[in-house]
């Protein structure tokens, strides 16, 4: 700009040799004022790299693109503690969590919306929309009229928290920390200015509030503006895209560099103007040693996740001079590759380089002009020096016949972060009978929790007690859960069904049961819970797509007496896994109570409901079996039975199990008629009385009930009789 203006003036005032001085003063003030900086444009790390840093300079975004942004407001961490376990000799644990809420700015411009988002490289949040991570998010879009955030006006002060309008940031509020080792992670954010492809130009309109129009052509899928000045990123644009930005009467216009060459200025060589001679045009050639052999270009692809990629190219081989270029746009393979190759091959041609004295009354030459010479050799105009009739033209080559042709490449592998479906929560309360070899000495209610898709983790579980909401914590692993496909007939207990068998469809892909063929009396019998019922069963068939069958079946395992009920379709299956169990403390209940439990995951709008009324299964002694009443010859009457244990070892060598009570003890009841005639408590499994000791003539009607003593309560009834 200055070189026009002083030549212009020192022409006027000094004729040739004052427009030459004058051209030569202009060249150093635009060297001094336009020059460009060492630095041009964003690096690509700043928008990779979360910060928090004052005066950080926050990027406006075009199109798509996946930022980091800088952290505005922040709370301190918040600690959470929960206490779980304790009473009857335990210790308790203490567990703590905690949680952050943060502001963070993704750009000076307006926003349309946020679509995945990574923390530490995991999603937090999926593209559907979903959170992976307990949190609220909210997304300010950055327009004019953009509101208060209510939480940072709260911490704030309504009078002194700014609305940050003009800048898109991202809420987040009460943030859990545990995914991240209790500390803030690094988040980047997919983010989206508009959905569709941006023009160069209008890049260039906006970062230059309007100075520079133009047709180019171009269009890019996302791009990040930012640097010192509005100059450097439009440069490092202009350059790597091949633009020239020329002036048309008053106004700047940027156009591709291909249309200036189609078109294409006829020029005379000058030789004298106002009695100076001028030279013949010049060609000179710089060594070929200044010109890098490879090039690299860094870009974001949008097939690796918008991760930093890169395309090389190399031509020639006679400099060993590579040259890498930072490119803070969003390319797929193939348009790197072709930029890498195009820019090799304009800075090769680059290096011919001509200049000459040309007559300029009937034409107007402008920098980003081309002409050809007598050898057809086209040339792109670089700088124009303008006197009163002629001009001093300084230009490059443009490719020939030695241009690439349109590259292939590929973005390379990438080993993408899953994005699967929370799903809603399915919840199961169940009270368990003691399934191990120690004596648990309390109830044992249990909390199994799944959910519908392959994404879902834990829900926080609560209590709803007598009115009261009591906080768990989180569940446990996710339990194989399912509904069945078929009813399932009732059978009588303690024997084996090897006649029917359900089919069950688990809840999500994820879960899987291998197959099995053997007895349900196997000691590694798999235990599940139908619809209140539990279950050994022997074989398991995949009969794929997440559908199961089950057959070979022990009925009414772990000490249920009463007759199975029928299973319809559609009843709930859970597979009974240690790992998948969370125990509730006993304290919060009493054997008796119904116990109402409430799970809430990531993917459910309301809280997901279980309840079971406590029978006390784990400590309750199993009812004695295989009993028999009659009368003896003398006219009284004796009774036996088998004792049961309600802790379970497998019967592994043949002789009665452990007793799991503190001593051997039984109530003995003699009902004659259905009344009560007499109570007793034995302390082996036998029961006799003679004529003279019964309480009632030896005609009437006799019927014995049997229960077994134990330390926390009495199994229920055998009924034997009458005699």
């Amino acid at each position: 700009m200055a070189t026009l203006v002083l030549t212009a003036v020192g022409s006027a005032i000094g004729g040739p040799l004052g427009g030459a001085i004058g051209a030569a003063l202009g060249r150093q003030a635009d060297n001094i004022l336009f020059a460009p900086k060492a630095r041009q444009g964003p690096r690509l790390k700043e928008l990779e790299v979360q910060t928090s840093s004052y005066g950080t300079q926050i990027p406006g975004v075009f199109g798509v693109m996946r930022v980091a942004g800088t952290v505005i407001w922040a709370t301190d961490l918040v600690e959470r503690r929960t206490k779980s376990g304790g009473g009857k000799g335990r210790p308790s644990t203490v567990n703590y969590s905690y949680s952050v809420s943060m502001a963070v700015a993704l750009s000076c411009r307006p926003v349309a919306r946020i679509g995945r988002i990574w923390a530490d490289g995991n999603l937090l949040r999926g593209a559907a929309g979903d959170l992976k991570v307990d949190t609220q998010l909210r997304l300010y879009t950055g327009h004019d009229d953009q509101p208060l955030d209510p939480l940072m006006a709260s911490a704030e002060g309504a009078g002194h928290c700014p609305a940050y309008r003009g800048i898109a940031y991202a809420m987040f509020e009460d943030l859990q920390l545990a995914e991240y080792g209790n500390r803030i992670p690094s988040l980047t954010f997919e983010l989206f200015e508009r959905e569709d492809a941006v023009p160069v130009t209008e890049i260039f309109e906006h970062a230059s509030g309007g100075a520079v129009g133009g047709t180019a052509t171009q269009t890019l899928r996302g791009f990040a503006l930012a640097g010192a000045s509005a100059r450097e990123p439009l440069v490092h644009l202009a350059d790597i895209l091949s633009l020239d930005c020329v002036r048309q009467d008053r106004d700047l216009h940027i156009r591709d560099r291909q249309a200036a060459v189609a078109v294409r200025t006829d020029i005379v060589p000058a030789l004298s103007e106002n009695s100076a001679e001028f030279e013949l045009p010049q060609q000179t050639i710089e060594p070929i040693g200044r010109i890098p052999q490879a090039m690299t270009l860094r870009y974001y692809d949008p097939e690796r996740d918008f991760q930093i990629s890169l395309q090389r190219g190399v031509r020639g081989v006679s400099s060993r001079g590579e040259e890498v270029i930072e490119f803070p746009a969003v390319l797929d393979a193939t348009e790197a590759k072709r930029i890498v190759e195009q820019r090799l091959c304009h800075m090769q041609s680059g290096r011919f380089a001509w200049s000459g004295d040309v007559a300029s009354g009937g034409i107007r030459v402008s920098p980003g002009d081309s002409f050809a010479d007598a050898a057809g050799q086209v040339w792109h105009i670089d700088e124009v020096e303008r006197r009163f009739g002629t001009a001093r033209i300084t230009a490059h080559a443009e490719p020939g016949a030695s241009s690439p042709t349109e590259p292939f490449a590929i973005p390379g592998r990438h080993v993408a972060t899953p994005d699967v479906r929370t799903g809603q929560t399915r919840l199961a309360a169940i009270e368990l009978p003691s399934l191990g070899l120690n004596d648990p000495g309390r109830p044992l209610v249990a909390l199994f929790a799944s959910g519908t898709d392959t994404g879902w983790r834990r829900a926080a579980l609560s209590l709803n007690m007598a009115g009261n909401q009591i906080e768990l914590g989180i569940t446990a692993q996710p339990a194989i859960m399912g509904t069945t496909l078929d009813p399932l007939t009732p059978h009588p207990v303690h024997l084996i069904d090897a006649r029917s068998g359900f089919s069950v469809r688990m809840l999500n892909s994820n879960m899987d049961i291998a197959n099995r063929t053997g007895s349900p009396l196997d000691p590694d019998a798999p235990l599940v819970w139908l619809g209140g019922e539990f279950i050994r069963y022997g074989n398991c068939v995949d009969l794929g797509g997440g559908m199961y069958r089950f057959s070979n079946l022990l009925r009414g395992c772990h000490g249920q007496d009463e007759p199975v009920p029928p299973h319809p379709a559609g009843s709930i299956f859970l597979l009974v896994e240690p790992e998948t169990a969370r125990i509730i403390d006993e304290r919060l209940f009493a054997s008796g109570d119904v116990v109402k439990a409430e799970a809430l995951g990531l993917g459910d709008s309301h809280p997901v409901t279980s309840s079971v009324e406590v029978r006390a299964l784990a400590t309750t002694p199993l009812a004695p079996v295989h009993g028999t009443f009659a009368r003896t010859p003398d006219g009284g009457v004796s009774a036996r039975w088998i004792r049961r244990s309600r802790i379970d070892n497998g019967w592994k060598d043949g002789v009665d199990q452990i007793i799991a009570e503190d001593t051997e003890r039984y109530r003995v009841r003699l009902f004659a008629d259905a009344a009560l005639v007499g109570e007793w408590e034995m302390a082996v499994p036998t029961f006799a009385l003679n004529a003279g000791e019964l309480p009632v003539p030896a005609s009437s009607g006799l019927t014995v009930e049997i229960v077994q003593i134990g330390r926390f309560a009495e199994s229920r009834p055998l009924q034997l009789g009458p005699v």
